[in-house]
């Protein structure tokens, strides 16, 4: 990270309610102490993410952002918080294993592979 003391200092506007979002997002968290902290890590982390969903970046191939209802949001949240989940990042990623990796799914995909491996594929009669 850059020499602070060589840092510029920008301005936004931001709309109370905006204001209010991250003075309420800071004061849970446990990561930030105040709003340039925020805006710093988010920036960036926009930017990288942005960045990664390019072609012929180096961004995370397996990360993705997922923009969820509220209610669902919530709902994990609650479960987060009462220990069944460490995150809503494994809570959500849970989920989708048990959605596209439920055994008969697993089997399928393995067989698809196999029959493409040994070339050739068994067709039912018509």
């Amino acid at each position: 990270m850059s020499d602070p003391l060589e840092s510029e200092r920008i301005t936004i506007r931001l709309d109370a309610d905006d204001l209010k979002l991250i003075d309420e997002f800071i004061s849970n968290s446990n990561e930030f102490s105040n709003r340039s902290q925020l805006a710093r890590t988010a920036v960036r982390a926009y930017i990288e993410m942005r960045a990664g969903a390019g072609e012929g970046t180096k961004g995370r191939p397996n990360e993705i952002v997922v923009q969820m209802p509220l209610l669902v949001l919530d709902t994990i949240r609650q479960l987060v918080s009462e220990g069944v989940y460490s995150s809503v990042s494994e809570a959500i990623a849970d989920a989708a294993r048990h959605e596209f990796l439920h055994e008969e799914h697993v089997e399928g995909l393995k067989k698809d592979a196999n029959e493409q491996r040994s070339g050739f594929k068994i067709v039912p009669d018509e």
